[in-house]
Parts: C-alpha cells; sequence; structure tokens
C-alpha cells in the first residue's frame, strides 16, 4: 500500500513539474502563435518570461496520472495517428473542462486571455482551434514521459524506503 502512495506521489510531482516547465516554455512564444496575437508582457520578449498558473497543478498531477496514464495504457497498441487524435481530443476536453470549472468556482481561469482570440472554442475561450493539434503532439511526448515515470517509480520507491 506504501509502495503504491509512494509511486503515484513521485509520478504526480514528476508531472507537475513536467506540465509546468513545457507550459512555461510555451508561453514565452508559441501562445502568440495560437492565440493570433501577441499576448501583453511586463518585460521585453528578448527575456524568454514565460508564465503559469498555479491552478494548473491538480491538472497536470492527477489529470496525468489518472486519466492520461489509463488511457495511454488502453490506447497503446493502437497506430500512431489514432493515438494522437484521441490525445488531441483528451487534452482539449481536459482544458476545458478545467477552465470551466475553475471559472465557475474562483471567477475565472488562467488562460481566460483566450477569450480574445479568434481561434476561441466556446464563447469564454475555454480552449482553441489553433491548440487542438499540438495537444496530440503533446500527448504523444507525455506518452513517452509518461512510460518512463511508471518505470522509474519502483526505483523511486526503493529509494525513499531505503532513506526512511
Amino acid at each position: 500500500m506504501l509502495d503504491t502512495i509512494l509511486a503515484h506521489s513521485f509520478r504526480f510531482v514528476m508531472y507537475v513539474l513536467f506540465g509546468l516547465t513545457m507550459e512555461t516554455v510555451f508561453a514565452v512564444d508559441g501562445i502568440d502563435r495560437a492565440l493570433g496575437f501577441a499576448v501583453h508582457r511586463r518585460v521585453p520578449k528578448k527575456y524568454l518570461e514565460g508564465f503559469v498558473s498555479l491552478y494548473m497543478i491538480p491538472l497536470h498531477g492527477f489529470g496525468l496520472l489518472f486519466l492520461f496514464e489509463p488511457v495511454s495504457r488502453l490506447i497503446a497498441a493502437w497506430p500512431f495517428y489514432l493515438r494522437y487524435v484521441v490525445y488531441a481530443l483528451l487534452i482539449s476536453a481536459a482544458e476545458v473542462a478545467w477552465g470551466w470549472l475553475l471559472d465557475k468556482t474562483v471567477g475565472f481561469y488562467s488562460w481566460d486571455y483566450y477569450a480574445d482570440s479568434r481561434y476561441k472554442v466556446f464563447k469564454r475561450g475555454y480552449t482553441l482551434w489553433t491548440l487542438v493539434p499540438l495537444w496530440g503532439i503533446a500527448g504523444m511526448i507525455i506518452e513517452q514521459y509518461s512510460r518512463l515515470m511508471v518505470a522509474l517509480s519502483p526505483h523511486a520507491v526503493a529509494y525513499f524506503c531505503r532513506i526512511r
């Protein structure tokens, strides 16, 4: 039981770190392209400032652990192009659901500037049409990362049990 909790905790933390890092890197330049206009920045773009919200921690951690991992195991034998489509749709749906949930509970969602884009999905812009193909690419990357984290989990558990 403790081993399972430690393995899940390890992967949760690693998924959060990976997700926040990917978001930050994408925010440096990719988000402007996806939106179709430049995002207002506090500092000049030459500083490569990225931005991310801590509200994304549950989505990255729990979403990858309890949604992405099981789905990726389920479709592991499918051809590349079908997995790509599933990931594109799944991640887009997760972004919409999380945006809607945050909007209804805290009154905003951290990417609410999507609402100003001509590519927005839904009136409030919970995601962008231009992101859907990018989510497929992200899914293929996360698939490999997830396999690595699952393979490393027993080693992390052994390490942490040894230092107790």
